[in-house]
């Protein structure tokens, strides 16, 4: 009987430990916000557009601004873009700040030096289900 007993509670110090790793542990697959910035700026620099489908919304906006001519494209467009005109380049240099965010939104601020000139995205990402990148706000200078 003793010996049951030991199984029983070691039985139930298992389910209880289980149980309370899975509550703890992020779930599998979701990207963090900072995983999403990354595979954003890795698809500007490099021009590798591989996940960048997976984190952008399907009704994102993309406005580019230069001077006074603005130019928006949809999530197509600009992988589009991204994918044909992009070339990688290892001397850019990225500075990233978080201009607000909490647990379900959040505004990033990306700076890109490339050689000779610069360009700002101020991006907004929201978390429904998960973090996806909806409006990007392309300046450069």
């Amino acid at each position: 009987m003793r010996t049951l007993k030991s199984m029983l509670a070691g039985i139930a110090l298992l389910f209880i430990c289980g149980a309370a790793n899975s509550m703890s542990t992020p779930a599998a697959g979701k990207l963090t916000r900072d995983e999403v910035v990354k595979i954003y700026i890795d698809a500007t620099t490099s021009g590798n557009v591989g996940k960048l489908n997976s984190v952008l919304a399907d009704d994102l906006l993309f406005y580019v601004q230069r001077g006074d001519y603005v130019n928006t494209l949809d999530k197509n467009q600009l992988i589009d873009f991204v994918k044909n005109n992009t070339t990688s380049d290892p001397s850019v240099k990225t500075n990233t700040t978080v201009m607000q965010g909490d647990d379900n939104s959040a505004v990033i601020k990306i700076e890109f030096k490339y050689d000779g000139y610069s360009r700002t995205d101020q991006v907004t990402l929201n978390k429904t289900f998960e973090w996806t990148i909806t409006t990007v706000a392309c300046q450069f200078k």
